[in-house]
Protein backbone atom coordinates (compact mmCIF):
# COMPACT_ATOMS: atom_id res chain seq x y z
CA UNK A 1 0.00 0.00 0.00
CA UNK A 2 0.88 3.24 -1.43
CA UNK A 3 1.56 6.46 1.18
CA UNK A 4 0.08 9.80 -0.32
CA UNK A 5 3.33 12.13 0.14
CA UNK A 6 0.67 15.09 -0.41
CA UNK A 7 -1.60 13.71 2.56
CA UNK A 8 -1.08 14.43 6.03
CA UNK A 9 -0.34 11.09 8.16
CA UNK A 10 -3.61 11.62 9.92
CA UNK A 11 -5.87 11.80 7.09
CA UNK A 12 -4.00 9.26 5.54
CA UNK A 13 -4.82 7.51 8.60
CA UNK A 14 -8.77 8.40 8.96
CA UNK A 15 -9.00 7.53 5.08
CA UNK A 16 -7.60 3.87 5.59
CA UNK A 17 -10.38 3.31 9.05
CA UNK A 18 -12.91 4.51 6.72
CA UNK A 19 -12.52 2.04 3.92
CA UNK A 20 -11.96 -1.27 6.28
CA UNK A 21 -14.80 0.44 8.14
CA UNK A 22 -16.85 0.20 4.54
CA UNK A 23 -14.88 -3.21 3.54
CA UNK A 24 -16.05 -4.42 6.51
CA UNK A 25 -19.25 -4.59 5.52
CA UNK A 26 -18.53 -6.19 2.52
CA UNK A 27 -19.38 -2.77 0.67
CA UNK A 28 -18.45 -2.67 -3.08
CA UNK A 29 -15.24 -1.50 -3.83
CA UNK A 30 -16.22 0.75 -6.89
CA UNK A 31 -18.13 2.68 -4.42
CA UNK A 32 -16.11 2.89 -2.19
CA UNK A 33 -13.42 4.59 -4.57
CA UNK A 34 -16.28 6.94 -4.72
CA UNK A 35 -15.85 8.42 -1.42
CA UNK A 36 -11.90 7.33 -0.65
CA UNK A 37 -10.00 9.02 -3.59
CA UNK A 38 -6.37 8.67 -2.26
CA UNK A 39 -6.10 4.46 -2.47
CA UNK A 40 -5.90 2.74 -5.24
CA UNK A 41 -8.55 0.36 -6.72
CA UNK A 42 -5.73 -2.27 -6.53
CA UNK A 43 -5.15 -1.75 -2.25
CA UNK A 44 -9.25 -1.63 -1.93
CA UNK A 45 -9.29 -4.96 -3.66
CA UNK A 46 -6.30 -6.35 -1.38
CA UNK A 47 -7.54 -5.52 1.81
CA UNK A 48 -10.43 -6.37 0.76
CA UNK A 49 -9.37 -9.73 0.79
CA UNK A 50 -7.57 -9.75 3.85
CA UNK A 51 -10.80 -8.64 5.30
CA UNK A 52 -12.81 -11.68 3.89
CA UNK A 53 -10.32 -14.02 3.15
CA UNK A 54 -11.27 -16.85 0.42
CA UNK A 55 -13.66 -14.30 -0.92
CA UNK A 56 -12.83 -11.23 -3.60
CA UNK A 57 -15.03 -8.23 -3.97
CA UNK A 58 -18.57 -8.41 -6.08
CA UNK A 59 -18.21 -8.31 -9.63
CA UNK A 60 -20.65 -7.30 -11.54
CA UNK A 61 -23.67 -4.66 -12.39
CA UNK A 62 -24.56 -2.47 -9.85
CA UNK A 63 -28.08 -2.79 -8.93
CA UNK A 64 -30.29 -0.08 -9.34
CA UNK A 65 -32.53 1.56 -6.49
CA UNK A 66 -35.69 0.28 -8.30
CA UNK A 67 -34.70 -2.92 -8.42
CA UNK A 68 -34.07 -3.12 -4.45
CA UNK A 69 -38.03 -3.56 -3.40
CA UNK A 70 -39.09 -6.21 -5.20
CA UNK A 71 -42.39 -7.18 -3.11
CA UNK A 72 -44.82 -3.98 -1.82
CA UNK A 73 -43.79 -5.23 1.79
CA UNK A 74 -40.39 -4.27 1.23
CA UNK A 75 -41.01 -0.59 0.67
CA UNK A 76 -41.73 -0.95 4.76
CA UNK A 77 -38.31 -1.96 5.42
CA UNK A 78 -36.52 0.09 3.11
CA UNK A 79 -38.66 3.13 4.02
CA UNK A 80 -37.78 2.45 8.24
CA UNK A 81 -33.92 2.46 7.13
CA UNK A 82 -34.19 5.51 4.98
CA UNK A 83 -36.05 6.98 7.95
CA UNK A 84 -33.13 5.64 10.29
CA UNK A 85 -30.55 7.22 7.70
CA UNK A 86 -32.23 10.66 7.98
CA UNK A 87 -33.02 10.98 11.50
CA UNK A 88 -28.89 10.24 12.08
CA UNK A 89 -27.56 11.91 9.54
CA UNK A 90 -25.88 15.83 10.55
CA UNK A 91 -25.76 17.10 7.02
CA UNK A 92 -28.56 17.58 4.13
CA UNK A 93 -29.26 14.02 2.88
CA UNK A 94 -30.47 15.39 -0.38
CA UNK A 95 -27.21 17.39 -1.39
CA UNK A 96 -24.42 14.69 0.42
CA UNK A 97 -24.13 11.46 1.36
CA UNK A 98 -23.40 11.15 5.21
CA UNK A 99 -21.36 8.12 5.83
CA UNK A 100 -21.30 8.40 9.70
CA UNK A 101 -24.90 8.33 8.90
CA UNK A 102 -24.80 5.57 6.52
CA UNK A 103 -22.71 2.99 8.78
CA UNK A 104 -25.09 3.70 11.95
CA UNK A 105 -27.94 3.31 9.96
CA UNK A 106 -26.74 0.07 8.60
CA UNK A 107 -25.91 -1.46 12.27
CA UNK A 108 -29.06 0.05 13.84
CA UNK A 109 -30.49 -1.99 11.00
CA UNK A 110 -29.31 -5.26 11.34
CA UNK A 111 -29.68 -5.03 15.69
CA UNK A 112 -33.38 -5.05 14.50
CA UNK A 113 -33.15 -7.82 12.14
CA UNK A 114 -30.76 -9.60 12.99
CA UNK A 115 -31.66 -12.97 11.07
CA UNK A 116 -32.79 -11.42 7.84
CA UNK A 117 -29.81 -9.78 6.51
CA UNK A 118 -28.23 -11.81 3.89
CA UNK A 119 -24.99 -11.05 1.59
CA UNK A 120 -26.47 -13.16 -0.50
CA UNK A 121 -29.84 -14.14 -2.23
CA UNK A 122 -32.43 -15.71 -1.86
CA UNK A 123 -33.21 -12.05 -0.52
CA UNK A 124 -36.87 -12.38 0.87
CA UNK A 125 -38.99 -9.17 1.73
CA UNK A 126 -36.77 -7.38 4.09
CA UNK A 127 -34.54 -5.05 2.57
CA UNK A 128 -31.57 -3.62 2.55
CA UNK A 129 -30.48 -6.87 2.39
CA UNK A 130 -26.78 -5.55 2.80
CA UNK A 131 -25.00 -2.99 3.03
CA UNK A 132 -24.87 -2.40 -0.59
CA UNK A 133 -28.44 -1.73 -0.74
CA UNK A 134 -27.96 0.37 1.89
CA UNK A 135 -25.42 2.74 -0.14
CA UNK A 136 -27.67 2.78 -2.70
CA UNK A 137 -30.69 3.83 -0.51
CA UNK A 138 -28.35 6.48 0.80
CA UNK A 139 -26.93 7.48 -2.99
CA UNK A 140 -30.38 7.25 -4.73
CA UNK A 141 -31.96 9.96 -1.55
CA UNK A 142 -28.82 12.29 -2.72
CA UNK A 143 -29.06 12.39 -6.30
CA UNK A 144 -32.97 12.98 -6.42
CA UNK A 145 -34.00 8.86 -7.62
CA UNK A 146 -35.76 8.73 -4.26
CA UNK A 147 -37.52 10.81 -1.45
CA UNK A 148 -38.69 10.37 1.99
CA UNK A 149 -41.83 11.75 2.02
CA UNK A 150 -44.13 12.00 5.53
CA UNK A 151 -47.93 10.36 4.85
CA UNK A 152 -50.50 12.22 6.55
CA UNK A 153 -52.74 8.60 7.02
CA UNK A 154 -50.37 6.50 8.32
CA UNK A 155 -48.02 9.17 10.36
CA UNK A 156 -45.28 7.80 8.62
CA UNK A 157 -42.07 8.46 6.61
CA UNK A 158 -42.65 6.65 3.35
CA UNK A 159 -39.93 6.32 0.54
CA UNK A 160 -40.95 7.57 -2.76
CA UNK A 161 -38.77 5.72 -5.96
CA UNK A 162 -38.62 7.22 -8.92
CA UNK A 163 -39.33 5.46 -12.34
CA UNK A 164 -40.65 2.26 -10.20
CA UNK A 165 -43.27 0.09 -11.23
CA UNK A 166 -45.28 1.03 -7.80
CA UNK A 167 -47.23 3.87 -7.58
CA UNK A 168 -45.64 7.02 -5.83
CA UNK A 169 -47.45 6.80 -2.84
CA UNK A 170 -47.23 5.23 0.79
CA UNK A 171 -47.12 1.94 0.46
CA UNK A 172 -47.51 1.18 3.82
CA UNK A 173 -51.53 2.89 3.20
CA UNK A 174 -51.34 0.51 0.01
CA UNK A 175 -50.65 -2.42 2.09
CA UNK A 176 -53.45 -1.92 4.84
CA UNK A 177 -55.80 -0.67 2.03
CA UNK A 178 -55.14 -4.16 0.62
CA UNK A 179 -55.44 -5.79 3.68
CA UNK A 180 -58.84 -4.06 4.47
CA UNK A 181 -60.07 -5.14 0.67
CA UNK A 182 -59.30 -8.60 1.05
CA UNK A 183 -61.18 -8.50 4.51
CA UNK A 184 -64.24 -7.43 3.02
CA UNK A 185 -64.22 -9.55 0.16
CA UNK A 186 -64.42 -12.70 2.36
CA UNK A 187 -67.30 -14.60 2.64
CA UNK A 188 -69.65 -14.48 6.10
CA UNK A 189 -71.03 -17.45 7.04
CA UNK A 190 -74.81 -16.96 7.10
CA UNK A 191 -76.44 -17.44 10.42
CA UNK A 192 -79.40 -19.67 11.11
CA UNK A 193 -82.33 -17.43 11.81
CA UNK A 194 -84.32 -18.03 15.48
CA UNK A 195 -87.61 -19.00 15.08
Amino acid sequence: MKINAGLPFEAQLQEYQLAVELLNRRLRTSYVTQVIKTISLDDLRAMYRMIHPGSGPRPGITPTIQAIPRYRESYVYVSLFASIYRSASLLDIKTKIDIPAILFAWDFFCERFPNHIREHRPYYKIRPANFNEAWIIAQSLTNGLAVIEYCKDCHGDSLIIQNSDRQPICQICAIDRKREKRKSRQVRPSVPLIK
